[in-house]
Formats: structure tokens, C-alpha cells, sequence
């Protein structure tokens, strides 16, 4: 066990200064030695210093320990309830109260990932703040899960898809380093898949996609295959090979249906309609995008999507008092978002709550002054092509011709852009 780095830790932890901790054991900068692992103290300072701190040197538990830990860093995965993960974080809280352990750091680094999953957004901040005093000291297997939660957190509480993918990218790299379980490799693959994906990078998704479904496949994990299938669905959507899409995403759909996972059949319902929706069958659009809708329970990321992209449908479509019951129901949850998730989702149902109502000074302002320039930071090329034809055609109605042109010319440069990625 590497004392210095956990010494540091439970005086971070404990909010204690050098100062605090070194006061008549040994000298401040004597102590940074100990905790930056630049000198090896006697085992009676180190005795001290623990005492101190209220830790105890007790290996005697350590198997009981990791098999635990393990236990709970797979529950940070794939469909579990809170309460399992709450009470077995619990019990591991006052594990390493009891005595200390190689795993302390490594359970600490897996505290960013359960803070995520249960969008506790302020205390995974707090979280990572307190480990990056200590990344310096971290084994290749705690760098692994540092980078990947990092990464985690960019791409879910900043939306920075790019920050993200670079920390994916240096856990990648450290996989031949590290004894891992095919599962944790397989779960980095499908990570980078996502951000691929997000980033509109089709081919790189499409080998990470059949890496992560190759083991899921062994595994009969049949929901990270679903996962993978969608993936590689909106993939070859992309690449205009559109029976591909469809059998990807109806594969998808049958496997939430075996394993009774709404979710997944939510996700599959809604990337169809948008796929017929890409293709200009707004009926058919329709018929999945409603599926998706009924389907939603819990107002997730899919479900906001399904009702932005229902009531799209509805708009083109003209079916506006329809557009505008969806758009009433949900409109207030959508605005009451946390400011951590998507900026483009409220934006998107003003564009089309001032497009329903004909408020068009409204309309054009938040297109031209928000959400486009928004999209372009984000280098979101398909929605700038979106709704930059939005507002052309807009403008185009108006008969003023100018601003048409100008708007349809930024639809087919970034167009053009897309069609390089």
C-alpha cells in the first residue's frame, strides 16, 4: 500500500491543512515529502500521522474488501436501482473507516462515476476537485477509471464532447497497462463509440460499436448490445445506407423487447422517427416518434428529444393543435431543465413555441441570436442545417429574399461540411 497518497487523501477529505496534520510529528515540508511519496518515513511517524487522522493500518481485510468494491463498481453500470448502489456504498463508507486498503483511492475515483449516476452534479465537481491533488500518485489502473470519469463528466455536466474524447483517448491508452475485466474494455470501447458518434466521426463509432458488441455479444449482455445497435444505426443513417439503419435499429428493438427494457425500445422508437423524419416521411415520423412519447415515464434525455422532434413533425405536418398539446404538457419541464444539461433542448422548444404561436419577432431573434450561434460553437453542422432552412424559408415567405438566401447559403455550407466529416 502506498501511504502517502491515502495520507493526503483523508487530510483532503478531512479539510485539515499540512499544517494541521504535521503539527508536533514532523515538519510541513517533511510531511509534503511523506504524502508526494519523495521519502519513507518510520512506521512511528506514519503511526502518528494515521492516529491523527483517525485511519487505521489494517490489511488484514483486504480480499473481503476488493470483492466488495468490485461488487459495487459494476452496479455503477447497466440498469441497477438506488437503493442496491446507495447501501452497498454505504457499507463500503464505513469499510474503509475501519481500516484502510488499496482499493480506498480507486473507490474514491468511482465515487465521480456514482455522483453522476445519480445526478448529484455538485458534489461530483467536489469530487473531482479533491482527487486532482492527487492524480500525480495514481497507478495506471486508477488513471484508467480517473480519465474515463473525467471524461464521463465533460460529455454529461459540460456537454464538451472534444474534452471528453480526450480523456477517453488517454484511458484507451492505458489499457494494456492495467488488469481489466472485458467488460470495463468493452464499456471504454462503447464510450468512445458514443463520442464518436457526437462528434459525427461515423467510421471511428462504427469500429468502436462492433468492438463493444463483440463482447457484449459473449457476455449475453443483450442491453449494451441494444446500446451498440443504435449506435450503429444512426451510423449508417448518416452514410445514407438506410435498410442497414433500420435493421440496426429494429434489432435493437427486439432485444429491449426480450429483456423488457423500455428504455431501449423508447430509444429505438425515437431514433426510427427521426430517420423517417430525415427521409421526409413525416406520417411515418409520427407513428414511431408517438411510440417513443407514450413510452416515456421519466423525463430523460430520449424523452426530451422525442417531444421536440414530435412536435416538429406535428409543425411541418400541420397538425398545430396537436404540436401545441405536446408542446403545453411538456413546455415547463423542458424550461426547468438544470443548467448542466442541454442549452439546444430549451432552445429549441422556444423556436417552435414562437413558430406555433406566431410570435415571429420572437422566432427570428432566438433562431438568429441563440440557437444557431450556439450550434455553430458546438460545431453542430446537421442542426445548423436544420434551422438555418428553418428561418430561410421563413424569411423566403416574407419575400424577404435577402436574408433567405443568406440562411440557406449557411444550410449548404455546413451541408458541404458534413459531408467531409
Amino acid at each position: 500500500m502506498e501511504i502517502g497518497p491515502l495520507i493526503k487523501l483523508h487530510r483532503i477529505k478531512q479539510n485539515m491543512t499540512q499544517e494541521d496534520l504535521a503539527a508536533g510529528i514532523v515538519s510541513e515540508s517533511y510531511l509534503s515529502k511523506i504524502e508526494n511519496q519523495k521519502t519513507d518515513a518510520s512506521p512511528e511517524v506514519i503511526a502518528l500521522l494515521c492516529e491523527r487522522l483517525g485511519i487505521q493500518l489494517n490489511a488484514e481485510n483486504e480480499d473481503m474488501i476488493k470483492e466488495k468494491a468490485e461488487e459495487w463498481f459494476a452496479l455503477l453500470y447497466d440498469a441497477h436501482s438506488r437503493e442496491e448502489r446507495d447501501a452497498k456504498y454505504q457499507e463500503l463508507e464505513q469499510l474503509f473507516k475501519n481500516s484502510n486498503s488499496d482499493y480506498e483511492i480507486l473507490f474514491e475515483i468511482h465515487k465521480i462515476r456514482y455522483y453522476l449516476v445519480n445526478n448529484e452534479n455538485e458534489k461530483t465537481k467536489e469530487q473531482i476537485d479533491k482527487l486532482a491533488n492527487l492524480e500525480y500518485s495514481f497507478d495506471s489502473k486508477q488513471n484508467f477509471f480517473w480519465n474515463k470519469y473525467l471524461g464521463n463528466y465533460y460529455q454529461t455536466n459540460e456537454d464538451d464532447n472534444i474534452k471528453a474524447l480526450q480523456n477517453y483517448e488517454v484511458a484507451e491508452s492505458l489499457i494494456k497497462q492495467v488488469e481489466l475485466t472485458e467488460t470495463d474494455i468493452a464499456d471504454i470501447h462503447y464510450t468512445l463509440a458514443v463520442t464518436h458518434t457526437r462528434l459525427i466521426n461515423d467510421l471511428k463509432s462504427m469500429e468502436y460499436a462492433n468492438k463493444a458488441l463483440e463482447v457484449f455479444r459473449q457476455k449475453y449482455n443483450f442491453i449494451r448490445c441494444a446500446q451498440c445497435h443504435i449506435l450503429l444505426g444512426i451510423c449508417y443513417r448518416r452514410m445514407h445506407m438506410i435498410d442497414m439503419a433500420i435493421k440496426q435499429y429494429n434489432l435493437a428493438q427486439h432485444l429491449g423487447e426480450i429483456t423488457e427494457n423500455s428504455e431501449v425500445i423508447q430509444l429505438s422508437n425515437n431514433n426510427l422517427g427521426y430517420l423517417h423524419s430525415t427521409l421526409g416521411e413525416s406520417d411515418e415520423a409520427i407513428k414511431y416518434l408517438e411510440k417513443a412519447y407514450e413510452m416515456g415515464s421519466n423525463f430523460t434525455a430520449t424523452q426530451i428529444s422525442t417531444i421536440i422532434s414530435l412536435i416538429k413533425e406535428y409543425y411541418i405536418s400541420d397538425r398545430v393543435e396537436e404540436a401545441k398539446e405536446v408542446l403545453e404538457k411538456n413546455y415547463h419541464l423542458v424550461r426547468e431543465l438544470p443548467a448542466h444539461n442541454k442549452r439546444s433542448f430549451k432552445l429549441e422548444m422556444d423556436v417552435y413555441k414562437y413558430a406555433i404561436y406566431k410570435e415571429y419577432d420572437k422566432f427570428e431573434h432566438i433562431i438568429i441570436n441563440d440557437l444557431l450561434p450556439y450550434l455553430e460553437e458546438k460545431s453542430d453542422h446537421a442542426e445548423i442545417v436544420t434551422y438555418a432552412n428553418m428561418i430561410g424559408e421563413h424569411f423566403e415567405n416574407l419575400k424577404r429574399y435577402k436574408n433567405a438566401a443568406n440562411y440557406y447559403k449557411m444550410a449548404s455550407s455546413n451541408y458541404q461540411k458534413l459531408l467531409k466529416v
